[in-house]
């Protein structure tokens, strides 16, 4: 069954070459007890070696059971090593670390038995050797002729056909070696075995044939083979591997033998998890408090689609594209690049992109999912409503506070429950008529100088005082009033048609509002509004004076009625003041309307659509896409219509801030990463030299270099797990402090929030990057040589 012919084997000591073996031809019968003598240094152990494919020979060749060895590659005698190879040495050499059980049934998971047949394989073993009792004690906890037990039972436990014992009595005593000694002669009853001493004795008492070795040849042999052939029986065999768990199992009992070593350097590679956690969870916190600051003010921020619509982006883009015809040119000539011109007709194209706001009304109006989604459709009209008191003072718009008359009545939101929510009722009551309006002071209770003076407060007389004053000492400073509630809640003002500053004479409009006695009577004959309450806004750190949406259709609607409005909509090309052509420049069409409050219902200066949720936003938003594509489709570009979304913009802006600050602060940590990486790679490689005489056992019992390399990558995993593992956990618990820190000085709930994904994520990655560090080490382990690696101590 096993031949050896003409076997030679050398090794370079330095630079000189040591012949071991100098042509060994021995044949062995499928069932004796040989023992193998020689002095030190005569050849044995490497005859063992090359018998059990822990070492190759350089010529010769070994057969097996009629078959050359001379074409086996590392997978055919890993597998060679575990099925039809049983080793024991006189070091036992078991892996200390895990129990007896897990020693003996290591050699059956690598031939693939599964769980519950290598365990009861396994017992059977260890009961044959008298261990039953000791199963799940580890190697530490046993007396040496008990180890060698365990070696033994290992040995056995896949039988194997031959049985290979180095010297399995050269660190027993004498009552022990007799009882390891009646064990292998028991077991050579079924099997071939082969054994290296230095006893002379014990091998003449027990064995069945002796060959002595000198000088690498074989010099004595008590009995050999006689020619009759033994009748040759096939053993399938099947490639070794190791599964994952077990190496898992290997790496994770070794970890274990070294507790603190193991949680300090899960500890060392767990800081820039911790720090990278962090930095992701308050990311996470912010973005979610920006979402959450868009889902709570839907109601305050609408969709707004102005007739003039703003494309920032698109002109960014627009004037990074300008390009010029550089065809044709002479080489030796300058040539202007108009930037200019094209960059104002880019400008012009995409800051004032004009929205048909006429033909998308008619979109709104038609489309019942869009009101389905909407809590409230508002048309606007840039209408400046034109107040007075009764004494015929301008209160609105005030030309008090800078070259231009600018207004101090703003519309108010039409939702009543957002006026509830966003508005808080100091005196007096919110509006309920057209003609009721509101004062609206700021967050500090404040009104400005400007608006008392426009609305009748303060005495405008004062008002030239207190200038002339300023001007004589630049340190005078005005005193500060106060008024009550009841000073501003039912007052009374006068509002005059935008159309009443001018008179029809000769089929034309004169401005009469330098007419005193002419605009008297116009402010006598006006509508009363009447001031009704004093609010305050949330969100408010300007004063105004608040009306209702139904004023301002109510003033457009008169307007409508006035002849001057017949005839400017009856012809648009003509200015009706002036009676000349309008000429596109300062005199224009559009300019003339808004001065007169001359609006088309249908054709609204502005639309704002209010959405019920934060879901019917998103939905509002792909219906207003859809519009534009449909209009895109059919070639009608100058319909498409460009939208404002104020509070997404804004929360869009926090998060892109948001991930860029979190993108730079994770490179810094990521150096950290790195560096534990390479402590990772360090560790295992220690690992890889305290286990060494490990790797030679594995390698010995058929484990292949890639089992090996799976081992300690499993090592490298297990860190990798544990440091992110710990890494995520710290980032928990410092995100409790950071939490209630927080809240307590920003009012701002849970801003650091670890999403359980990037937890799990972060997990992998510190086992990802172990790995990879761990990978060259691992590779190393692989190639060390198994004779080698057993006589590690």
């Amino acid at each position: 069954m096993l031949e050896l012919k003409n076997i030679k084997k050398g090794f370079k000591v330095g630079d000189n070459f040591q012949q071991v073996l100098n042509g060994i031809d021995i044949k062995f019968r499928r069932k004796e007890f040989v023992s193998i003598l020689g002095t030190s240094g005569s050849g044995k152990t490497t005859l063992l070696n090359i018998i059990g494919g822990l070492d190759k020979y350089d010529e010769g060749d070994l057969v097996i059971e009629g078959i050359s060895t001379k074409k086996y590659n590392d997978r055919d005698w890993d597998a060679y090593r575990n099925y039809r190879v049983g080793f024991i040495f006189q070091s036992y050499n078991l892996i200390m670390h895990q129990s007896i059980l897990s020693n003996v049934e290591i050699s059956l998971t690598l031939s693939g038995v599964n769980k519950s047949e290598r365990k009861t394989k396994a017992i059977e073993a260890l009961t044959k050797v008298g261990l039953k009792e000791h199963i799940h004690k580890k190697p530490s906890q046993l007396s040496g002729g008990q180890m060698q037990r365990v070696a033994i039972a290992r040995a056995l436990v896949n039988n194997p056909d031959i049985i290979l014992a180095d010297e399995p009595t050269g660190a027993l005593d004498s009552n022990t070696s007799v009882q390891i000694m009646d064990l292998l002669k028991e077991i050579a009853t079924d099997k071939l075995v082969i054994m290296v001493t230095h006893n002379p004795e014990l091998a003449q008492e027990y064995s069945t044939r002796i060959i002595r070795l000198k000088d690498g040849l074989v010099i004595d042999d008590s009995n050999p083979y006689n020619e009759v052939e033994e009748e040759k029986i096939e053993k399938k065999t099947r490639k070794t591997s190791m599964s994952l768990l077990t190496s898992l199992a290997l790496s994770f009992n070794n970890l274990l033998t070294k507790k603190g070593r193991t949680l300090l350097t899960a500890f060392a590679g767990s800081v820039g998890i911790i720090g990278i956690a962090l930095i992701i969870a308050l990311s996470n916190g912010m973005s979610a408090m920006a979402t959450n600051l868009e889902k709570d003010s839907i109601g305050d921020y609408p969709i707004k689609i102005e007739k003039t619509g703003h494309d920032l982006l698109g002109v960014l883009s627009q004037l990074g594209n300008l390009k010029q015809n550089d065809q044709n040119r002479e080489k030796d000539r300058i040539y202007s690049k108009d930037d200019v011109v094209s960059q104002n007709n880019t400008l012009a194209e995409g800051i004032l992109q004009k929205n048909d706001l006429k033909e998308f009304k008619k979109f709104v109006d038609s489309n019942n999912q869009l009101k389905d989604y909407s809590s409230e459709i508002l048309y606007g009209y840039d209408l400046d409503l034109q107040i007075y008191t009764n004494d015929y003072e301008k209160v609105n718009p005030s030309e008090l506070n800078s070259k231009e008359a600018t207004s101090i009545f703003t519309e108010l939101e039409s939702r009543e429950d957002v006026l509830k929510s966003k508005y808080t009722v100091l005196a007096g009551k919110l509006p309920e008529d057209p003609n009721e309006v509101v004062l609206v002071i700021n967050d500090s209770n404040e009104i400005p100088d400007s608006i008392l003076y426009s609305l009748g407060i303060k005495n405008k007389d004062n008002l030239s005082k207190d200038l002339e004053k300023v001007m004589e000492d630049k340190n005078y400073k005005v005193e500060s009033t106060s008024y009550s509630y009841d000073d501003f809640i039912g007052k009374t003002y006068k509002l005059i048609l935008n159309t009443d500053y001018y008179y029809e004479q000769n089929d034309g409009f004169i401005d009469y509002s330098n007419n005193s006695e002419y605009m008297n009577k116009k402010i006598d004959n006006g509508t009363d509004i009447k001031i009704v309450g004093v609010l305050k806004s949330s969100d408010a750190s300007s004063a105004y004076v608040g009306y209702k949406h139904d004023l301002t259709i109510n003033v457009i609607n008169e307007i409508s009625k006035t002849d001057l409005y017949k005839k400017q909509i009856e012809n648009k090309n003509i200015n009706v003041l002036t009676g000349k052509p309008f000429d596109g420049l300062q005199n224009t069409y559009d300019q003339l309307t808004k001065d007169l409050g001359i609006y088309d219902i249908n054709d609204p200066s502005s639309i704002s659509i209010y959405p019920k949720d934060y879901k019917s936003k998103e939905d509002i938003v792909k219906l207003i896409d859809n519009y534009n594509n449909d209009k895109k489709e059919n070639n009608q570009n100058d319909l498409v219509i460009t939208y404002s979304d104020m509070m997404k913009s804004l929360v869009d802006g926090i998060k892109t801030v948001v991930n860029m600050v979190s993108a730079a602060l994770i490179a810094l940590v990521a150096i950290s990463l790195l560096v534990s990486s390479i402590m990772i790679g360090i560790i295992t490689y220690i690992s890889v030299l305290e286990r060494t005489k490990e790797i030679g056992i594995l390698r010995a019992i058929g484990a292949s270099k890639k089992d090996i390399t799976r081992v300690f990558r499993a090592e490298t995993i297990i860190e990798g797990l544990i440091a992110g593992a710990l890494g995520v956990g710290c980032a928990l618990l410092l995100s409790i402090p950071i939490n209630a820190i927080v809240q307590a000085v920003a009012k701002i709930d849970n801003i650091a929030r670890l999403p359980f994904v990037s937890a799990i994520l972060l997990i992998l990655l510190s086992a990802v990057l172990n790995v990879i560090a761990g990978n060259i080490p691992s590779k190393m382990a692989a190639k060390k040589d198994p004779v080698e690696a057993l006589r590690n101590d």
